[in-house]
């Protein structure tokens, strides 16, 4: 994972020459929790677009916040479950492992 990495300062996202954006959704959220501590950047729930390439999943928020991006290649998710409820919006709930020097 990458902490604030990959956005432009228009609100989009920056990718490598090699890949190219599969898919993009908006008005995603997205929220962290067993993280101790807690740090500034992760805390509450972050609003923005996502970013599906063929090697990671980046997110970019809206607004001003400390995250303004995060990138999450797919080599270092883990446990990752697709839930459908019923009264409720569809989520994917899974582990980031940390990269070495990701930011």
């Amino acid at each position: 994972m990458a902490l604030n990495k990959n956005h432009s300062e228009g609100g989009g996202v920056i990718v490598n020459n090699s890949e190219n954006v599969l898919m993009t959704y908006d008005h995603v959220e997205i929220t962290f929790s067993d993280l101790e501590p807690m740090p500034e950047a992760f805390k509450g729930t972050k609003k923005g677009s996502v970013f599906l390439t063929p090697y990671r999943v980046i997110f970019v928020s809206k607004g001003k916040d400390a995250m303004q991006s995060f990138v999450m290649p797919f080599y270092l998710l883990k446990d990752c479950e697709i839930k459908q409820p019923v009264f409720g919006a569809n989520y994917i709930k899974g582990t980031v492992k940390a990269e070495a020097g990701g930011g």
